[in-house]
Formats: C-alpha cells, sequence, structure tokens
C-alpha cells in the first residue's frame, strides 16, 4: 500500500498559478492515471482553510485559476476522488502512526526539516517515489503487487503458495529473473511465437526447453503441467535455471504465464 497525504501547509503562500500546477499534476496521477495499491488522503477543515498567497485555498481552487475546465470540472472530480479522513496529519511521524508501509506527502513548499524523498511535488517525483518502494518486497507482498510489477508477466494461481514456501531468502533473485523476462518481453517479443533461443541471446536468463525423452514421459509431462488464471491446463516445458531453483513457464498472445517456481523438476536423467 502506497499512502499519499495532500499536505496542506505545503500550500500556504503558494500562488494560484503554482496551485494550478500542482492540482494538474495531481489530477494525472489520481484520476488518469491512478496505479493499484495507492491510497490518496486529505484533512477538508485544513486543506480549504490554508491561507495562500493569493486567498484561501478553497477561493483560489473554485475562482482564481484561470483554466476554466480545470477549475469547474478537472478539480472538483480530483478532489472528490481524494479520501477525505479526520486526523489532520502534520508530520511523517503522524503519518507513519496512522498507516503503515510507504507514506508520503503531496504539495509545493515543504519545510527543510521534512525528509525530502517522501515529500512529492511532481508527477516526476512521485514516478520516482513509487518506483523505489515498489519492488521493496517480501513474499507476500510480491504476490500482492504482480500485477503492478510485471507488464507480460502473469503468475498462475499455484504460484502464490509455491512462493511462500521458498520463503524470502530467495525472493529478490525470483523478483530480478522475472523482471528480466518481462522487460524482454516488453522490448522484443512484438508479433508471433515466443523464441526461446532469441530470449537467451538478448538477456543474461539461462533458458532452455526439456528434452524428447523426458516430454514424452507421462509422468514428467504431468509434473509440467498447471493450470492457467482462466482454469485451461497446459505444459509449461520452457524454464529458466538459476541456482537452486526454476522457473517454468509457457507463452501465449503475448503474454507470460509462470506456473512454477521451485526446485528442479524429475526428468529422465535425473
Amino acid at each position: 500500500m502506497f499512502n499519499y497525504y495532500l499536505y496542506h501547509r505545503s500550500y500556504e503562500k503558494a500562488t494560484a498559478k503554482e496551485i494550478e500546477g500542482s492540482l494538474q499534476d495531481l489530477n494525472e496521477i489520481v484520476v488518469c492515471g491512478k496505479c493499484k495499491g495507492d491510497h490518496f488522503l486529505k484533512h477538508d477543515d485544513s486543506i480549504w482553510a490554508v491561507e495562500t498567497a493569493d486567498g484561501l485555498f478553497s477561493e483560489v481552487v473554485f475562482s482564481k485559476i484561470e483554466d476554466e475546465q480545470l477549475r469547474q470540472t478537472v478539480i472538483p472530480k480530483l478532489l472528490n476522488a481524494i479520501e477525505s479522513i479526520e486526523n489532520e496529519i502534520l508530520s511523517f511521524d503522524d503519518f507513519d502512526n496512522l498507516y503503515k508501509t510507504y507514506n508520503a506527502f503531496y504539495g509545493i513548499n515543504f519545510d527543510s526539516s521534512l525528509d525530502a524523498q517522501r515529500c512529492l511535488r511532481s508527477k516526476e517525483s512521485y514516478d520516482t517515489f513509487r518506483s523505489k518502494y515498489l519492488w521493496d518486497i517480501t513474499p507476500a507482498s510480491f504476490w500482492e503487487r504482480r500485477e503492478q510489477l510485471f507488464s507480460k508477466i502473469i503468475l498462475c494461481p499455484c504460484v502464490e503458495a509455491q512462493i511462500k514456501a521458498i520463503g524470502g531468502a530467495y525472493i529478490n533473485q525470483i523478483a530480478a529473473r522475472l523482471r528480466e523476462l518481462d522487460r524482454y518481453a516488453v522490448q522484443r517479443w512484438k508479433s508471433g511465437d515466443f523464441s526461446y533461443h532469441d530470449a537467451k541471446r538478448n538477456t543474461a536468463l539461462n533458458i532452455s526447453s526439456e528434452s524428447k525423452a523426458t516430454m514424452s514421459h507421462d509422468k514428467y509431462r504431468a509434473q509440467r503441467t498447471f493450470s492457467l488464471p482462466d482454469g485451461r491446463k497446459e505444459c509449461f516445458e520452457l524454464h529458466i535455471k538459476t541456482g537452486d531453483l526454476r522457473f517454468h513457464f509457457f507463452p501465449k498472445d503475448g503474454k507470460i504465464y509462470i506456473g512454477y517456481i521451485g526446485k528442479h523438476l524429475e526428468t529422465v536423467q535425473f
């Protein structure tokens, strides 16, 4: 969970023009491109009463912003999308006591005593903050964030238990390998069938298929058969080798389905 608080004190002495730019960026974040796991907050009693350089925040927002469409349509929708809370948050200590995990302020002018990395002034600083902490993962948070972490990779339902069984010792290794596979799929697998030979040439991943002897054996083929999210069963023959782990995957229609992460599966030779 990422929590962002509209920090009212940062708007003190801000001009109408500065507030307009700040809210335009915030609209891009909250309304146009909100990410799963984001939680935006405000304290109505505090934000509306802030004395800015051009009057009360409420007056500026609804009468002094030059862009008429922004003032009349966009900002009301934006502010309505931000949850109102009872507690006024004045410091990161307050914030961290109320909400767990990753907390940041959003605004314009922040006091130098505040943690600068957690004071967001634009969409760019928001993207930087989110990217930094998104990959700060545990086995549980990795599963919860899977749709945010990857564009082309889909973890099949059985993988949740596999990751939890493996535990935290390997979670960063797992994330790194899948991140590289996802990056390859985004950048190079534009159409046609997936080529694991091309993936090997253009990544540091050790990808291979199984031998014909292994795949012709019903027992071993069954070990590599997993259910896709829609319930269909497929054989996940392709796999990544990394240390003690194997990642079995099934590429289809521009997506890469991960069906197994764990120890080496049996073969005719192993």
